[in-house]
This record gives C-alpha cells, structure tokens and sequence, in this order.
C-alpha cells in the first residue's frame, strides 16, 4: 500500500539509506542493558573537536497519527 515493497525503494534502501546510516552510527549514542535492574543506559559516542553528535527521530505512521482522534488536550498553567 505505502509502496515499501516496491523494487526501487529496496534499492534505494541498501544502497542509499543503510550505508548512510551506517556512517552516521559512530556519531550516535548506544544503548546497552543496565548492568544491574531494569532499563537502558545511554554511551555517547567519544567525537573530535567540531564533530557532532547525531540524534535519530523516527516516526512511523502509529506515531504520525497519534492526536489524529484526540478529544482533549493539557494545557501547562499560566504562571
């Protein structure tokens, strides 16, 4: 439907987009598993003078349409 299947965009994807993301990865923070309890912990990447970290966002089309029925907001007090 949204045409990911299609023989021109599964090109594009290792030939363009993965060895792209690929470079970026060293610029990146990891994520490991805590040695200890539950949750994550954050490795940011060690960069030169002037290199700078890479933050990823992604979004799928769950999180595009997450308000898209929404009925009410919040609002932060006026202070």
């Amino acid at each position: 439907m949204d045409g990911h299947e299609r023989d021109d965009v599964k090109k594009y994807q290792v030939e363009v987009f993965l060895p792209f993301m690929e470079r970026l990865e060293p610029r990146m923070a990891k994520w490991t598993p805590q040695p200890e309890g539950p949750g994550l912990m954050r490795n940011d990447p060690v960069l030169n003078p002037g290199v700078k970290r890479v933050i990823t966002v992604f979004q799928d089309e769950s999180s595009f349409h997450v308000n898209k029925y929404k009925q009410n907001i919040w609002c932060a007090p006026w202070s």
